[in-house]
């Protein structure tokens, strides 16, 4: 693929660009570094809140189990008589966190408790904390509603003097004392905490505690709610926050599910704040490299390379005496000193040239002077010769013709001073003694094309005969006959050449190829690598030279000029 054309300076910007990526990609991975250790950093943070509210609930349960066990061992308990619901009411006015307490049988069935509707003393109601203690002193139960409100239901142990079992102390916990309690712990903007009892209905939440308490945990964190494990994930708050969660779930002594949560924007706002100063400092940074670039390059690349080209182009337009004029150590000033030295040998070698070149002309002239002496000194030889003979004019006429014709050539190949013809020329010099000027004879239509001189020459023959053929027995042997040259490249570079007669005799095809038609043949086919056919139509013959590439001085454009007709050849020099 060619790669693209860049000005000087879009080269030294993509270098200044090339050059800050470096720093970039430092830049990159501390950012990457930064925000990774603040995720740690976070997650670390929501376990230990998630651990400090289970320790702050467990330190609150703990002392709700002390108070009722104070109560179960207290004689007024324990006998359950008239003064027990006195007592308890006593107690419960103390107690305003303390929405209900009941004393039970071993069935549930409520002995004596503080004033209470009787819904809220049904054995259903503390059905499944009365199973969990059986087996332990003080137990932690579900989210309940009574006539004071949603609460949290605990129980502990009532035993008799002996230290038998004889029943149960039920009390609830109101949700809302629950809810002060965590309003009044220190939370960071964006933090979020949420307890649950093992069946995960929200006992606490803040904040929006009005929207969440006594709902159910969302089905897809319900297993954080029952796992065996603590830790942390990063999820999306039923308030639709985006936050980092630490948890402890309700599998743990404390029989409670407890959360808490730090927003992951206000957690990596510190952390996007100083990615947007480092981008802006970047950006200014490497604006100012920018600018920074282009002011050096221009003073310290662009002014010499600009130099440099001013003096190609000068000497290039014939101002040969323009040089660089820069000596020194340094690149540019050694690229100088070199294009000074290579304009200085290309001015001897112009002048040698020249000298070369007149030299050349004089001998040029001076073959094309001997040669047509030595054609001229050839006819006049043949002349004498065969001036007694029995050889017919005709054939003295056709031989007389063909040195003409080599002379003209050989004339156009050296007055171009060049090694090369082109076929415009080489079919005028062919065809010129048979024109008229009266009336043009000759129509041509053709591509501006170049052939070596052994194929011009033999190009130049083969027409002539032609010509002298028509001039027998085709259009030219008549009045009113024309004869149409034309020629053009084809795609594979080869040159095509058409000679069609029309308006003269009606064409008989010989019975067999004579001297003219051989000679064409061969000679096109040695000197052209040509191959020659020819349509002996009786409306006029057609003869086609196709000649290989190798004629050809260079490469053409294939298919340039499209046959047109041309006006007739005029009058030679």
């Amino acid at each position: 693929m060619k790669a693209p054309s860049l000005s000087l300076s879009h080269r030294l910007l993509l270098l200044t660009a090339v050059a800050l990526l470096p720093a970039l990609a430092i830049l990159g991975f501390n950012e990457f570094t930064l925000r990774t250790a603040r995720q740690a950093e976070i997650h670390d943070y929501a376990l230990r809140m998630s651990e400090l509210a289970a320790l702050e609930m467990e330190r609150l349960m703990t002392g709700a189990a002390a108070l009722m066990v104070a109560v179960a061992s207290a004689p007024v308990a324990i006998d359950a008589g008239a003064e027990c619901s006195g007592y308890l009411n006593r107690l419960s006015a103390q107690l305003p966190q303390v929405s209900l307490i009941n004393i039970t049988d071993l069935d549930g069935h409520s002995l004596c408790a503080t004033a209470a509707p009787a819904q809220d003393l049904r054995p259903e109601l503390s059905a499944s904390v009365r199973q969990s203690l059986i087996e332990q002193l003080f137990a932690i139960g579900e989210y309940v509603e009574v006539a004071a409100g949603p609460a949290l239901l605990l129980g502990t142990q009532r035993r008799g003097e002996g230290g038998s079992l004889q029943g149960f102390v039920i009390a609830t916990l109101g949700l809302d004392y629950l809810g002060r309690v965590l309003k009044e712990r220190p939370f960071a903007q964006g933090s979020a905490l949420t307890i649950a009892d093992r069946n995960g209905m929200i006992i606490a939440r803040e904040p929006f505690p009005e929207r969440f308490v006594g709902t159910r945990v969302p089905d897809a964190f319900l297993p954080l709610v029952t796992g065996a494990e603590s830790g942390t994930m990063q999820v999306i708050s039923q308030d639709g926050t985006e936050r980092i969660l630490g948890y402890q779930p309700a599998s743990r002594p404390l029989g409670l599910y407890v959360s808490a949560g730090s927003a992951v924007a206000d957690a990596m706002s510190p952390i996007n704040d100083a990615t947007i100063r480092g981008v802006i400092l970047a950006a200014v940074g490497g604006f100012v490299a920018m600018l920074l670039a282009l002011s050096f390059g221009r003073q310290f690349i662009r002014r010499p390379v600009l130099r440099l080209l001013r003096t190609i182009r000068a000497w290039r337009s014939g101002d040969h005496s323009a040089r660089t004029r820069m000596v020194g150590q340094a690149e540019f000033h050694q690229v100088g000193e070199a294009i000074d030295d290579l304009l200085d040998e290309l001015s001897q070698r112009q002048i040698a040239q020249q000298e070369a070149e007149q030299h050349r002309d004089l001998l040029a002239r001076e073959l094309d002077h001997r040669i047509k002496n030595l054609l001229a000194t050839v006819q006049a030889v043949a002349r004498q010769s065969f001036r007694n003979s029995e050889v017919a004019e005709e054939s003295l006429q056709a031989f007389y013709g063909r040195l003409a014709v080599m002379a003209d050539a050989h004339k156009l190949l050296t007055a171009r001073h060049s090694e090369s013809a082109s076929v415009e020329a080489v079919v005028k010099t062919a065809i010129g003694p048979f024109f008229g000027k009266e009336q043009p004879r000759f129509t041509l239509s053709g591509a501006n094309v170049e052939l070596h001189a052994k194929a011009a020459l033999s190009l130049a023959m083969a027409l002539h005969e032609l010509c002298t053929n028509a001039s027998k027995y085709g259009a030219l042997s008549n009045e009113s006959g024309q004869v149409s040259i034309g020629w053009a490249l084809t795609e594979g570079h080869k040159l095509i050449l058409t000679w069609r007669e029309s308006g003269g005799p009606r064409v008989v095809p010989p019975s067999g190829k004579g001297f003219g038609s051989r000679m064409i043949e061969r000679a096109l086919a040695a000197d052209l690598g040509a191959s020659v056919t020819f349509d002996y139509a009786p409306a006029g013959l057609t003869c086609t030279i196709i000649a290989a590439e190798t004629a050809l001085l260079d490469r053409q454009e294939a298919g340039s000029g499209p046959f047109r007709p041309v006006p007739a050849v005029m009058d030679r020099a």
